[in-house]
């Protein structure tokens, strides 16, 4: 199981484009707090990615406007691109290892948004109906 809390404000991933070989779409901002939670997962994670099923839990801690108009996060950024974001981060790819072999093999994903705590993001990865 890895379990972490990664401090920072949570940046969303739109979508991305492969022009020529290169990624676009990807501002340094977002790099940034990519790389913060790769970094974070794998010192919690120092074998191999994990490969099989996967449940993925993600919380969201966003900062509050000064007035916020709910008293819950229901404004941007949108949670399925903070999910995207992360789920690019723990994957591995041809150039990075990360804890996951590929976000395929998540089957399960829960992710909520919320105004309390430090801004950041906890995950909580572990394997799904495998007995080890």
């Amino acid at each position: 199981m890895i379990h972490t809390f990664i401090p920072g404000t949570p940046v969303p991933q739109g979508s991305v484009n492969n022009y020529r070989g290169r990624i676009v779409g990807v501002t340094p901002k977002l790099r940034d707090w990519r790389l913060k939670i790769r970094t974070a997962t794998l010192a919690q994670h120092k074998g191999k990615p994990l490969d099989g099923p996967i449940t993925v839990s993600l919380v969201f801690q966003l900062a509050p406007p000064q007035r916020p108009r709910w008293p819950l996060p229901a404004v941007k950024p949108d949670l399925d691109k903070l999910i995207r974001a992360v789920m690019d981060s723990l994957s591995t790819t041809k150039q990075l290892r990360g804890v996951i072999t590929d976000d395929a093999r998540v089957v399960h994903i829960t992710a909520a948004k919320t105004y309390h705590g430090n801004p950041g993001v906890m995950v909580t990865i572990t394997r799904s109906g495998v007995t080890e």
